[in-house]
């Protein structure tokens, strides 16, 4: 099929492996399932590893091959062709947008029992850490043990999102695609509302061909995304955006303010994760593929925010920034200086390091906060520590 690898021994004698036609769907989608890690989820701008949670698990549309999830709680729905035909991949499309559909609108509880409890208690769950393994909790605990209670809260909340909306990430995988295919994908991407599309070759390499007499064949697998969207969309999830906040604002200063500091946050380079009652506000760092929240924003009106958040608050997560030391010592002289700031007061939840700011606070504190804002990221950024 053309492609070829070269693997280097210890002793620098050297295997030339070619790319062979895997025998069929199952190779494939044992290998994915014993080795997950070889799909490369971080070119979705997740956080591994990947937690297997469902193979060959009966929904009502049918067997979905494999269900993932990363660490920030997104759902990864695969499906597995061996083949470029077009009417293969025509189902397979057609399989994961059903499978999609039969786990939308499900509750935390009904996607653990109909999923996740099935396949832990089933012979395709393989993988050692999971032994003993009831629960979506369970399991959970033994892939990402080091997970702070703000991670635990934000994974299950971006989870009951994406059951509820339906903002999976559908993922097809073969061994070659063709163009026709890839847009295909590009065009569901641009048109379709909730869920992104992405297609993943696996490519089976064994020496077959060149291996020297007496040497025991090598195998080898390498996965790759060929096909994803143009860029990653802030969260389709989201019930509000920056206009709708805006609008909610009755305060014709305290609007012009937030408007000036979001603008001047984009300029910079932060992203903005919309939620249902208001949005964080990211710093990308190359830790994680999971940007650091640095602010946050709710709209006057909401209450039960996220750790009792309320208005703007400029800080950080404890724990979420120890996973983070590429910008540890300078994003903790950020929340000192938050909290140094007049009318600032400390946040409830003592895992927030920084102040939360009244609407009248951010209006007479407009120029310092932008100042603080955009001189930290600057001061990162000449360090060469942004992602």
């Amino acid at each position: 099929m053309g492609r070829k690898l070269v693997v280097l021994r210890e002793d620098n004698s050297e295997a030339v492996l070619e790319e062979i036609l895997a025998p069929d769907e199952q190779n494939l989608h044992d290998r994915l399932r014993l080795s997950p890690g070889l799909l490369p989820i971080e070119d979705l701008e997740l956080d591994g590893p990947l937690l297997v949670v469902g193979q060959e698990v009966s929904l009502a549309s049918g067997r979905i091959d494999l269900v993932g999830l990363a660490r920030s709680g997104d759902i990864l729905l695969v499906e597995f062709k061996t083949g470029p035909q077009n009417p293969d991949f025509r189902h397979v499309l057609a399989q994961l947008v059903d499978y999609g559909s039969d786990l939308w609108e499900q509750s935390l509880d009904e996607f653990d029992n109909t999923v996740v409890r099935r396949y832990l208690a089933s012979r395709y769950c393989t993988d050692p850490k999971m032994a003993g393994a009831r629960s979506l909790e369970d399991a959970r605990a033994r892939i990402w043990p080091d997970m702070s209670e703000s991670d635990i809260s934000q994974f299950r909340t971006r989870l009951a999102e994406t059951l509820e909306t339906g903002d999976f990430h559908f993922i097809a995988v073969a061994q070659r695609f063709t163009t026709s295919m890839e847009n295909s994908v590009k065009y569901l991407n641009q048109s379709m509302k909730r869920g992104t599309f992405y297609l993943a070759e696996l490519i089976r390499y064994q020496s077959t061909l060149s291996a020297e007499p007496g040497q025991p064949v090598i195998s080898a697998y390498a996965c790759q995304i060929v096909a994803r969207p143009e860029r990653r969309p802030t969260s389709p999830s989201a019930q509000i955006g920056e206009a709708e906040l805006l609008d909610s604002i009755t305060d014709d200063e305290y609007r012009l303010a937030l408007q000036r500091i979001f603008d001047a946050c984009k300029g910079i380079g932060l992203r903005f994760e919309w939620g249902k009652r208001g949005a964080s506000i990211r710093l990308p760092t190359p830790d994680r593929a999971e940007p650091l929240s640095i602010a946050w924003i709710f709209r006057p009106d909401s209450t039960s925010n996220w750790s009792g958040l309320s208005h703007l608050t400029l800080g950080y997560d404890k724990e979420s920034l120890a996973a983070r030391p590429s910008v540890k010592e300078r994003i903790e002289q950020y929340g000192k200086a938050a909290l140094d700031l007049p009318h600032g007061k400390p946040p409830k939840i003592k895992l927030i390091v920084g102040a939360t700011f009244d609407p009248s606070s951010v209006v007479a504190l407009e120029v310092e906060l932008i100042a603080l804002i955009t001189d930290t990221v600057s001061a990162i950024n000449e360090q060469g520590q942004l992602a």
